[in-house]
C-alpha cells in the first residue's frame, strides 16, 4: 500500500501537468467565455444640501434591460496537442438581436428633467477579451456603430464592450442587433437579462455537459454533434427589468454548456487506483489457499514481490493510457504483469497446474476490476455483487479447513479442480 499511496500522488502530479497545459494555451487561445448584454444604462443627476446650504451634485446610474434577447449561432470545436495532452478550444459564431422598450421612468421618484439622455451607453461584459476575432458592429435604432472595449464595472461586470448611444424618447422600442466572433475554451455561457431570452445552438461537438441555472427546453445529442434551445422568462430569474445603482449582479444565473472530454484517462486512472487494496487483497488470499490446500508454502518475500508487482501495474496502466487510451493500456498492463506473476509462481508453486489457476483467476481479478470501471453509474451494485460471489467462493472451498491446526499440516488436502 505504500507504493500504491505514491503512485497515487504521481496521477495526481500528471493531472495537475495537464490542467496547467490547458491553462496556458486557454491563456493565449480565450478562457471561458459568459456573454451577458447588452445591458442600458441611462446616467441621472442627484442633488444634496447639507446643512450649511451648500449644493452638491451626484451623478448615479439607472439600467435597462431589453425586452426581448434572441442569441443563436454555432460552436466550432477544435482540439490542440500540447505535448502528451489534448486541449479542447471552440470559437464561436454568434448572431445576438432584439429590443429595448422605451425606458419607463414612471416607476423611479427621479424628474425625467433629472437624466442625462445624451450620456447614455450600452455594455456588453465578455470576461477574456482576447478571444475577440473580429470588430463588433452592432446596429442600433437603425444605424450602424462600432462597439469600443472598456466598461465601467456595474452589476458584476468586470471586461468587455461599450457603445455611447442616444435615446429617442419618442420611440417606442429601440432595436439592435450584432454579430460576435469569439474564440474560448471550456465552456460557453449567456446571461438571461431579455423579458424573454431565447438562445439557440449547434455544434459537431459530441460530449457537451449543460450547465447554469438552466437547462436546455429542446437538445439533441449524437455522434454528428448537438443543438440545443432554451427560452427562459424574466419571471425565472431574481432580477427586475430596471433598478437604480448596482445592485444585481447579472453573472449569477447564466446558463450554457460545456465541452466535456469524453474520456479523462487522468480519472480512469484514479478510480482504478482506488482499487488497489482490493486487487491485493484477492491475490494475497490466492496464494494463502494455495499454501493451505496444496500444502505449497510461499515465502513472505514472495508476498512482498508480487505485491510491487501488482503496484507497477497501476504504473503501467498511467503511462500506457496517456498514449494508447485508458482501455488499451488497462489490457496491455493485465497481460504484462500476469506474465511477469506467472513466470515468478512457476518457481514458487512448483505446478503448472497451479500457474494456469492462478492466471485464470488473476485475470478474473482484473477483468472484475475492469468491468467496475466501465460501470460508472453501476459500479457500486456490480462490485458489491462480485464482492458477494468472491466471499461465497472462498467460503465454499475452505469449509473443510481446520482453521485451528492448519499450521500442523493436518487438513486434508483438498483438490482445487
Amino acid at each position: 500500500m505504500i507504493p500504491n499511496a505514491l503512485v497515487k500522488e504521481l496521477i495526481y502530479e500528471r493531472n495537475q501537468n495537464q490542467k496547467g497545459v490547458i491553462q496556458e494555451v486557454s491563456a493565449k487561445w480565450g478562457h471561458k467565455q459568459e456573454v451577458v448584454g447588452p445591458v442600458l444604462t441611462i446616467p441621472y443627476t442627484l442633488k444634496f444640501e447639507d446643512e450649511e446650504g451648500i449644493v452638491s451634485v451626484h451623478i448615479k446610474h439607472s439600467h435597462f434591460l431589453p425586452e426581448h434577447l434572441s442569441i443563436s449561432g454555432a460552436i466550432n470545436p477544435e482540439s490542440r496537442k500540447r505535448g502528451l495532452y489534448d486541449v479542447v478550444l471552440y470559437q464561436s459564431q454568434l448572431n445576438c438581436s432584439g429590443w429595448f422598450a422605451k425606458p419607463d421612468l414612471s416607476k423611479f421618484s427621479i424628474e425625467e428633467e433629472n437624466f442625462i439622455w445624451d450620456k447614455a451607453f450600452l455594455q456588453i461584459s465578455i470576461p477574456d477579451m482576447a478571444g475577440i476575432n473580429d470588430n463588433i458592429k452592432i446596429e442600433y435604432d437603425g444605424q450602424s456603430y462600432r462597439m469600443e472595449p472598456g466598461i465601467d464595472r456595474y452589476n458584476g461586470f468586470q471586461s468587455g464592450v461599450r457603445l455611447p448611444v442616444e435615446i429617442d424618447t419618442s420611440k417606442q422600442e429601440l432595436g439592435f442587433d450584432f454579430d460576435l466572433d469569439l474564440n474560448g475554451s471550456h465552456a460557453l455561457t449567456f446571461g438571461p437579462i431579455g423579458k424573454e431570452t431565447i438562445v439557440q445552438l449547434e455544434s459537431s461537438w459530441s460530449s457537451p455537459s449543460f450547465m447554469g441555472s438552466f437547462l436546455p427546453d429542446e437538445h439533441v445529442v449524437n455522434e454528428a454533434g448537438f443543438s440545443a434551445s432554451w427560452k427562459i422568462l424574466d419571471l425565472n430569474r431574481n432580477y427586475p427589468q430596471s433598478w437604480l445603482g448596482d445592485k444585481h449582479d447579472l453573472l449569477q444565473s447564466t446558463f450554457g454548456l460545456e465541452l466535456m472530454q469524453p474520456v479523462n484517462e487522468y480519472a480512469k486512472n484514479t478510480r482504478a487506483a482506488k482499487y488497489t487494496l482490493l486487487v491485493i487483497s484477492l491475490t494475497f488470499l490466492m496464494f494463502f489457499f494455495f499454501e493451505v490446500i496444496n500444502k505449497q508454502r510461499v515465502h513472505p518475500m514472495h508476498y512482498i514481490l508480487v505485491g510491487l508487482a501488482i503496484s507497477i501495474f497501476y504504473i503501467l496502466l498511467l503511462s500506457l493510457s496517456e498514449h494508447v487510451g485508458f482501455n488499451m493500456a488497462y489490457i496491455l498492463s493485465t497481460w504484462a504483469i500476469i506474465g511477469l506473476i506467472g513466470t515468478y509462481s512457476t518457481s514458487i508453486l512448483k505446478s503448472k497446474k497451479l500457474v494456469v489457476i492462478q492466471g485464470i483467476m488473476l485475470l478474473g481479478i482484473f477483468g472484475f476490476i475492469f468491468v467496475i470501471l466501465q460501470l460508472e453509474d453501476y459500479a457500486l451494485l456490480a462490485g458489491s455483487i462480485g464482492l458477494l460471489l468472491v466471499l461465497a467462493v472462498v467460503m465454499y472451498f475452505s469449509r473443510n479447513i481446520d482453521w485451528n491446526n492448519f499450521s500442523k499440516a493436518t487438513a486434508k488436502p483438498v483438490e482445487v479442480l
